[in-house]
């Protein structure tokens, strides 16, 4: 890892940022006549703008302890940095000091405050980048491209190893790294290339990666010119404040001569003294390139002697005054340098005091700021009150390395300069009386000098050499002028995206090697306009090249460039480096366990979040996490972005993996050359390490590796490339560059050889005063407590005595000195056992007193505080015992493997053949170890053979248990089967033969040990030999026949010793088939003849037989094994019968019946004989069972279809009887007759068949009831009875035509179609139409008579065939509607409805009369709502006007047509009613027109203002200035601006296209919803300057309630002439406020000069009395079939036929052979029910389907302004014609297009509810009592609301006897300000009309 240097420590210096514009004329650049050297330059990246760098703010410069020589920093948008000059200004001043020497200037004039030419590499706008990074446009992994072979590096350093592990080798890091660490240690470094298929994801947002950068100035890296820049510095402040300001620098042959050069050589002679007296003045200025010029040697010495030497002898003096001695007793009240710093640690450090004399942990200025990282929380808790435990997470010294660099640069310049006491950070406090420094008082402040840089007082007579007066300009103290350099550190840049820096770093790079190609590049020659040509083909995945404007830049040719910047006196370029970005606070680049627990990445091994805690790493001990190392940091690196020389903390491992990006050049020093490379740096800059000792902590140095090469030290390199691991090994420093973007991520490691390193380190951090990241010894007391293993015993034992012997030192010089002692068995934070002085970790054990807080080590007890040494106390974590019962345990531990070890050894050197029980006993005891013991591999292999051989031994000294007797198996067995088990029957046989012991034996003589059982074996070799022995004299010796007993006998001993010697012997087979052929033809001559005389012979005992004898030999010609084989062959043959009839898939009873007999002495097997048997039962049982449900006996009980179904499954699979193939088929006709039927019950049934589907259904009930009356069929039988029903129903129509049993519908229809049409239902604007019929009446052609009649009362014309029907005038004579005249159809409408729903479902799904009454009964029903309400309202005498006359003959049309009378009460004939109201509307004189109603007018604020600045007209009517081009929106309605803000409309930037837009005042009037806000209207009052501007406008009155608001809603609904109030709760929401100028009142109605009192507006019939209909719910009517004439007889529209009579079950002819029913008649000659699940009829597609024309669409979840809004073309009739009220203009006749009805009742309209609620079910029978009049029925919805009631408790009236007058009488307003209507009939009553008043 390679952690960033830390920002400047102190801007406490003089001069300003190089990057600051020249304000004086000596800031020039080089004088022109300085040609000899090219001009000095200073090229930033920071002049390339790009959006989204952010400049990082700091305190102002007010607030920083500066010099007063120090400029202001320049303002603008680059950041304050620390004023401290680069190698270019000091170069620059070398310039002006030669020129100034020239022309006798002053030495004031030389070094100037910038003197370079300031290079701006991109003028114009800032680059635009992306939000997000674009990771096609970095280089990511590619781990299959093929890199070309390197050329030779530069300095000819030597590449470190690159390896290429496996993918097995990859699985382990730490074990891999351990295994090539032998190898690469040596370079200190070494690359991984992963295998192929590892690709670890990048998961880092580049959205919102943001992080902060330093800028790095190359030149002022490297050591020696850093140097070079101290001193001239340092030497400047001395002449000038030394009052000598004439001095100038010398030349030497017109060349300046470089003091600081002069100097060091000087030095490396041995001083002014030596070089004087050894006279190598000379010698010296050719050294320096001065050769061949006279008097060299004077000139070289008088330089030195008047400018250098003065320099030395002060600061030798200041080394050796008693006065400025850092050692001299001071006060501490005063305020010194030593307790300044002192305050400023007790400042910044929360755990220090004031009193602590220790450099200060955190000497943060202004303008340093940690990188990239807020505090931790776990910071602010430390700050607050310490570490609350051991638990939180501890920050790297290196997390905050701008602090603990700081503070070691400030300690080093106290250490390294004489005299300095301290160094001060702070601003002078006025309360505090300064004293001098050196004497400590406080008088004669007038000859007190004050330094300009720390505020330090002193008497100029104490100075050494004093001084006479006080000096001119500036004055520093000794501290402040010898510590000039030790701040040195990097500046913060900006603050950046990835896509900002990538956008930055391209740029930066494109433009600097253009600018300046590389050798290699310029090969290619130059084209037309000066730039380099790219003469080299490049391949575009090469990752070592990169083209830019076609020059070719390779790795070799930026890492030349990098080394010539760093060199470079006349070129500083500066760049920035984003290093140490913490991942805890940016996130790692890595997937965690946190951040994406899914990725398998996340818990991979070489994850670098996971390293750190692995098994074997040793931080994972660590008792927190440690930001940087066990948390990963992450880096961003640009073009010669650098880290210096450095080595991991604690000189632990480290690994860093590239994600991707350019190549990273690394330079590594092994661990062996890190006292050569410190040696080294040390001689190239020792005035650095003089101000700075741990100057190589600070991470800000480089030191060119060709130098180091030089002086001897082993310099490695390597490239890092998008992929790649690169390792780095203890103590190893390492430094190097990136050649443009990348993104790395490292982190720190410790392996067990570290231990010895790290100790190492800890004593280095303690000699430097360097604050450690951890407690080594605590680290190691974790171990052993998280850790028993012996490998970890093993490899912590010497480091952990170490430790012992080490503490016990130091615990005996505590306890010399006679101090108490305490014991803390718990953890302290750990800031209260670090020592105070060296910063080292006690943790065993500190010292401490009462008098303080703060802690020693034993080694700094002086240090503590002045109290007597035996007052202190020695405070202890663990006591002796404790200690060293833990070394203890760990070294037992670790001795466990030598101890086994020797026991091994010693076994196996007590004897050459050892015992077995003890190398056993030995192994058992090494496998429990826990460590891997070499020597245990070869053991366990040795115990391993032992033990096959006592196993093979064994096999013939343990004998088996016997085995059972095989189990018999069905079947015939096979002669093997056979043979095996007489074996077994007879005896087990042993495995082993003898000679197979004798080999075990002879193999034993080669294994080295011994044991129990090579004794037994050779006895059982013995004892086998003998039985042998006998066996054979056995065999040849045969017996005779009378001793033949006695041989079997001495035969069977034989054979029982035999088996108990678990040897075979062959000799003993034969003995045994001797034996055994005697007991079987024993068993044959007693029991084989019993079984055959029997009958009883089994098959299975044959064979057994046979096997028997085949075994022991008999002969084939013995009469006993004849018989045998015969009956074996007979048997046989039977069982092949057998089997052939029982395993056949199909059986018939015939075979099974042959199957079953037999002959007798046949051998037989028992369980097959019994299977044949079974299944013949089974057998007759199914076809008994078919038989008994094919032909039925009486009154048996019926059989379920299904059931009969499952018996025919089961049958078919076994057998094949005629019955029940004879059922299957009967089951298949009923199983698809019952489908059907359940299609058409569920309305599923499509009917594809020719005819009536009702026929069709006659047909299936006339074959069920003839041939399947033997099943229950439940769903056929209900769907006959819905046949019977819908029978009886038909004849129910009122159509109905019993002389041909069907209903004539079609020309009903087609007349109710035509005259219900909805679009029809105002009258024809033609004056023409007159006639009862549908034809205008129009005057005939010149010089043709006309028949047309003329009616007398209402002088309507009609044609002479309309008026011969009937003779009369039909809208006049009341006979052609009460019934006196004669119709065809003289039936009552509201009866339908009943009949409708009453229908069966098979009519409602299935018939056409259905469909067609339906149509009828909901057509006609809304014309009877329509024709009602208009009734309803023409029934009040204000609305019986003349104007209504052709409406009301428009409806009498209909109803004329329809001819059957039409209401919702039989006792009431819509007819008889318009026919008398025709009558009274026919007499009365033309009606006056009434005007239209008129909407009130607003007039806002908004409307009266002018037009803004901007052009607005807003709701903030301009009074805000800062809205002032706000961006605006335009209405779209009105073409007025507003401020999207001001009207909360929401403006996307991104989108070019925005949506309509409606202003707040445009909606107010439309009277529409704001969508944005709330919108309140408040009118304004009197006193408003607008009433002098409108005068004769009626101005709204302020309403004294501030929250009331007007209500525009109401009065634009109601056309209201006053302001209508509201009370509105507080706003809660967005709200916008309008303020009400002007109201032009409304008009309700005006009805000219008749002065009638308004109806409301909902009190008037809608002109489109459709629209007014109630929209029923969605239904499932289907849609009627298209209409045309029906055929005379149809035969659809046949009625059923009544059901027959009770039927017999059809029992067959008894000759039939067969029981099976006919095909069934839907069967089409194939028989299918392929048709019985298809879908009903009514649901195919028809062509011009007949739709219900009272159907309406179903209503949408839209809300509209009025009901009847609905997208249908207005009537044209309304343009002409005449309404019969005023309509408004925005309403639009609704559309009706058919859509299903609801059958229920709920679904009907108020009409069809009312008619069918009264009437009982039979739709012939007399009615209930009758429903109200029209007047009283409800009303449509829109006419609910009207304020005429009607009376629910009106009587019915009597049929009408002639034309029914209606006389209205008064109107009076009721108590509740409605109108009152008083309807009299003179039917009711003889005496005269009486008044019948509506019920409230």
């Amino acid at each position: 890892m390679h952690p960033s240097p830390p920002p400047r420590g102190s801007p406490a210096r003089r001069g300003r940022s190089p990057r600051a514009a020249p304000s004086t004329p000596s800031s020039a650049s080089v004088p022109p006549d300085f040609s000899a050297k090219p001009a000095t330059t200073f090229t930033s990246c920071l002049s390339i703008a790009v959006e989204g760098a952010i400049p990082i703010d700091r305190p102002d410069a007010a607030t920083l302890v500066v010099h007063p020589e120090v400029s202001a920093p320049a303002t603008g948008p680059e950041p304050k940095r620390a004023p401290r000059k680069s190698k270019t200004d000091a170069i620059a001043a070398l310039h002006n000091h030669a020129q100034s020497a020239l022309g006798q200037d002053e030495l004031t004039d030389v070094i100037n405050e910038d003197g370079a030419i300031h290079i701006q590499l991109r003028d114009g706008p800032a680059l635009a980048v992306a939000p997000a990074l674009d990771m096609s446009s970095v280089k990511t992994p590619n781990p299959r491209m093929i890199l070309p072979r390197p050329s030779e590096r530069p300095f000819g350093l030597t590449d470190c190893p690159t390896f290429h592990p496996t993918p097995e080798q990859f699985k382990d890091p730490l074990a891999y790294i351990r295994s090539i660490s032998d190898q690469a240690r040596e370079y200190g470094m070494c690359k991984i290339v992963p295998p192929q298929g590892w690709e670890m994801p990048f998961v880092t947002d580049t959205e919102r990666f943001r992080f902060k950068t330093r800028l790095q100035r190359l030149n002022s890296i490297e050591a020696s010119s850093r140097a070079k820049v101290n001193f001239l510095e340092q030497l400047y402040r001395f002449h000038k404040q030394q009052g000598n300001p004439r001095v100038v620098v010398p030349t030497i042959n017109h060349k300046p001569l470089d003091l600081w050069l002069l100097r060091k050589e000087v030095q490396k002679l041995g001083g002014y003294e030596s070089v004087t007296r050894g006279k190598k003045w000379a010698d010296l200025g050719r050294m320096l390139g001065y050769g061949g010029i006279p008097g060299l040697s004077t000139q070289m010495k008088n330089s030195y002697t008047r400018v250098i030497l003065p320099y030395e002898h002060y600061r030798e003096r200041v080394r050796n005054s008693p006065n400025m001695s850092p050692n001299k007793p001071r006060d501490p009240q005063l305020r010194t340098h030593v307790n300044i710093q002192s305050a400023s640690k007790s400042r910044s450090d929360s755990s220090a005091k004031a009193d602590d004399d220790s450099p200060p942990s955190s000497p943060l200025t202004a303008t340093s700021s940690p990188l990239s990282e807020p505090p931790d929380e776990s910071e602010a808790k430390d700050a607050a009150g310490g570490r609350s435990g051991s638990s939180k997470t501890r920050r790297n010294p290196r997390q905050s390395s701008h602090e603990q660099s700081a503070l070691a640069r400030k300690a080093s310049i106290n250490e390294g300069v004489p005299g300095a006491p301290g160094h001060k950070n702070e601003t002078k406090d006025p309360s505090v009386e300064p004293h001098c420094e050196i004497c400590l008082k406080k008088d004669r402040g007038e000859e007190m000098l004050l330094c300009d840089g720390c505020d330090c007082g002193f008497h100029m007579f104490c100075l050494d050499p004093p001084l006479a007066a006080i000096p001119k300009g500036q004055w520093f103290c000794h501290t402040c002028l010898f510590g000039t350099g030790g701040d040195f550190g990097f500046d913060e840049g900006e603050e950046h995206s990835l896509s900002s820096f990538q956008a930055r770093d391209l740029e930066f790079r494109r433009l600097w090697f253009k600018s300046h190609p590389s050798a290699s590049s310029s090969e290619g020659g130059k084209d037309k306009d000066g730039d380099v040509k790219m003469s080299v083909k490049v391949d575009p995945n090469d990752p070592t090249v990169n083209v830019f404007d076609g020059i070719v830049v390779t790795e070799t040719d930026v890492e030349n460039e990098f080394w010539r910047l760093v060199q470079s006196q006349q070129e500083t370029v500066e760049v920035e480096y984003g290093a140490d970005v913490h991942s805890t606070t940016h996130g790692s680049g890595m997937p965690t366990l946190e951040t994406h627990p899914l990725d398998p990445y996340s818990k991979d091994s070489w994850n670098l979040n996971n390293i750190p805690i692995l098994s074997d790493s040793l931080l994972r001990y660590i008792k927190s996490d440690i930001s940087g190392m066990t948390v990963p940091w992450t880096y961003v690196g640009m073009v010669f972005s650098t880290f210096c020389w450095h080595n991991e903390d604690h000189y632990t491992y480290s690994i860093n993996y590239m994600h991707w990006g350019e190549t990273k050049t690394w330079y590594s020093i092994p661990g062996a050359n890190a006292e050569k490379f410190e040696a080294a740096i040390r001689r190239e800059a020792p005035d650095l390490f003089e101000v700075q000792p741990d100057l190589l902590f600070q991470l800000v140095t480089l030191m060119n590796p060709k130098r180091l090469k030089e002086a001897g030290v082993d310099v490695y390199s390597c490239n890092q490339r998008a992929g790649e691991f690169v390792i780095t090994f203890p103590k190893a420093y390492h430094a190097g560059f990136n050649h443009g973007l990348n993104f790395n991520e490292a982190v720190n490691f410790a392996l067990p050889d570290w231990l010895p390193f790290g100790l190492d380190c800890v004593r280095r951090y303690q000699e430097h005063r360097k604050m450690p990241v951890f407690s080594h010894d605590e680290l190691l007391i974790t171990i052993t407590q998280q850790n028993q293993s012996i490998q970890t015993a093993l490899w912590l034992n010497d480091n952990l005595q170490e430790m012992m012997v080490r503490e016990m030192r130091l615990r005996d010089k505590a306890r010399s000195l006679q101090m108490s002692e305490t014991l803390e068995e718990m953890d302290r934070p750990e800031d209260q056992y670090q020592c105070t002085f060296c910063k080292v970790f006690c943790y065993l054990s500190q010292i401490t007193c009462q008098c303080t807080t703060k802690v020693v080590c034993i080694d700094h007890i002086d240090e503590l505080c002045k109290c007597a040494k035996a007052s202190r106390v020695l405070r202890k974590r663990f006591d002796d015992a404790e200690l060293q019962e833990i070394q203890m345990k760990v070294s037992e531990r670790a001795a466990v493997p030598s101890a086994w070890r020797s026991k091994l050894n010693k076994l196996l050197g007590e004897s050459a053949r050892p015992p077995l029980r003890g190398l056993r006993a030995v192994l058992a005891e090494g496998e429990r170890i826990n460590y891997p013991l070499p020597e245990l591999q070869s053991l366990r292999k040795c115990v391993n053979r032992a033990n096959e051989w006592v196993e093979a031994a064994n096999t013939f000294l343990v004998r088996k248990p016997s085995r059972k007797r095989a189990r018999k198996v069905r079947g015939r067995p096979s002669s093997d089967s056979l043979a095996n088990s007489v074996t077994e029957e007879v005896n087990d046989k042993p495995d082993r033969s003898l000679d197979e012991l004798y080999s075990v034996l002879r193999e034993v003589e080669n294994l080295g040990f011994d044991c129990s059982e090579i004794g037994f074996l050779k006895s059982l070799a013995k004892e086998a030999e003998e039985t042998r022995d006998k066996a054979r004299m056995l065999l040849h010796s045969p017996p005779k026949a009378r001793d033949r007993d006695a041989y079997v006998q001495e035969c069977d001993r034989l054979l029982l010793h035999g088996s108990s010697l678990n040897v075979l012997v062959d000799e003993l087979l034969e003995v045994e088939k001797i034996v055994l052929r005697e007991q079987l033809l024993h068993e044959l001559e007693n029991d084989m003849a019993d079984d055959l005389e029997d009958d009883i012979i089994r098959l299975e005992d044959v064979r057994q037989y046979i096997a028997r004898a085949q075994h022991c030999d008999l002969p084939h010609d013995n009469n006993f094994m004849m018989t045998l084989n015969r009956l074996l062959h007979s048997g046989e043959e039977w069982e092949d019968r057998v089997k052939n009839v029982v395993n056949k898939s199909q059986r018939t009873l015939e075979e099974l019946d042959e199957a079953v007999k037999r002959e007798p002495g046949v051998p037989t097997d028992p369980e097959l004989l019994d299977r044949l048997v079974t299944t013949r039962v089974r057998a007759k049982d199914y076809e008994k069972q078919a038989k008994a449900w094919l032909m039925p006996e009486i009154g048996a009980v019926k059989p379920k279809v299904q059931e009969a179904s499952k018996l025919v499954s089961r049958a078919e699979k076994d057998f094949n009887i005629p019955a029940i193939l004879d059922l299957k088929r009967t089951v298949d006709f009923a199983l698809d007759l019952e489908t059907r039927c359940d299609a058409v019950l569920k309305q599923r049934y499509q009917h594809t068949d020719e005819g009536d589907i009702f026929q069709t259904m006659q047909q299936w009930r006339k074959y069920a009831k003839e041939h399947l009356t033997m099943f229950t069929l439940p769903n056929f039988e209900r769907l006959d009875k819905q046949l019977t029903t819908h029978g009886r129903w038909l004849e129910g129509l009122p159509w109905y035509c019993r002389q041909h049993q069907a209903a004539h519908g079609q020309a009903i229809l087609e007349d109710v179609v035509e005259s219900t049409r909805p679009e029809d239902d105002l009258p024809p604007g033609d004056e023409y139409f007159t006639c009862i019929c549908t034809t205008p009446v129009r005057p005939p052609a010149a010089g043709t008579v006309s028949d047309a009649v003329q009616c007398d009362h209402c002088f309507a014309r009609f044609h002479g065939v309309c008026a011969a029907n009937g003779g009369s005038c039909p809208f006049c004579d009341h006979h052609h509607w009460n019934g006196t005249i004669h119709k065809e159809r003289s039936w009552h409408f509201c009866y339908l409805p009943t009949i409708l729903l009453h229908a069966p479902d098979v009519t409602k799904f299935y018939s056409e009369d259905w469909k067609q009454l339906e149509i009828i009964v909901h057509r006609v029903d809304r014309l009877s709502a329509v024709i009602g309400q208009f009734l309803s309202f023409a029934s009040q005498p204000a609305n019986q006007r003349q104007e209504y006359i052709p409406q009301v003959r428009h409806y009498m049309r209909k109803l004329y047509r329809i001819q059957f009378a039409v209401s919702p009460n039989p006792e009431v004939s819509f007819g008889l009613d318009l026919a008398g109201l025709h009558r009274i509307l026919a007499g009365q004189p033309a009606p006056v027109r009434i005007k239209k109603r008129r909407r009130p007018k607003f007039t806002f604020g908004q409307d009266v203002d002018k037009d803004w600045l901007d052009g607005t007209r807003c709701i903030c009517r301009g009074r805000t200035n800062y809205l002032l081009n706000y961006p605006t929106v335009e209405c779209e309605m009105c073409g007025k601006l507003y401020h999207a803000g001001c009207v909360f409309y929401p403006i996307d930037p991104t989108s070019s296209v925005r949506s309509r837009f409606m202003c707040p005042l445009c909606c107010i009037r439309k009277n529409r919803p704001y969508p944005y806000s709330e919108v309140r209207v408040k009118h304004i009052g009197e006193h408003s300057p607008l009433r002098f501007l409108f005068p004769l406008t009626s101005f709204v009155i302020d309403h004294p309630d501030p929250d009331m608001y007007v209500d525009t809603k109401e009065m634009l609904e109601t056309f209201s002439r006053d302001l209508v109030y509201m009370q509105l709760p507080p706003p809660y929401t967005q709200t916008l406020f309008v303020e009400l100028i002007r109201f032009v009142p409304g008009v309700p109605e005006n009805l000219g000069s008749r002065r009638l009192s308004p109806l409301p507006p909902h009190a008037l019939p809608p002109p489109n009395m459709s629209g007014l209909m109630p929209h029923p719910g969605p239904s499932h009517t289907r849609p009627s079939h298209p209409g045309h004439a029906p055929p005379p007889h149809p035969p659809s529209q046949r009625a059923l036929p009544p059901s027959p009579l009770p039927y017999e079950n059809g029992r067959p002819s008894a000759s039939s052979g067969h029981h099976v029913p006919p095909p069934p008649p839907w069967s089409n000659q194939i028989w299918s029910n392929a048709g019985a699940t298809a879908p009903p009829p009514w649901a195919r597609s028809h062509p011009e389907p007949m739709h219900s024309p009272l159907t309406t669409p179903p209503q949408s979840s839209r809300k509209r302004k009025y009901p009847e809004d609905a997208a249908q073309p207005p009537d044209e009739r309304l343009a002409t014609g005449f309404s019969p009220v005023p309509r408004s203009p925005k309403r639009r006749q609704a559309s009706h297009t058919p859509q299903p009805v609801p059958r229920n009742s709920q679904g009907l309209s108020p009409s069809l509810a009312m008619m069918l609620s009264p009437v009982p079910p039979d739709a012939r029978s007399p009615p209930r009592a009758p429903p109200p009049l029209y007047p009283g029925r409800p009303l449509a919805p829109m006419a609910s609301g009207s304020s005429i009631r009607m009376s629910d408790e009106s009587h019915p009236l009597p049929p009408p006897q002639g034309v029914r007058k209606l006389v209205y009488t008064e109107v009076r307003p009721d108590r509740d300000g409605w109108d009152s209507i008083a309807l009299v009939d003179p039917h009711r009553s003889p005496n005269g009309p009486s008044p019948v008043h509506p019920r409230r």
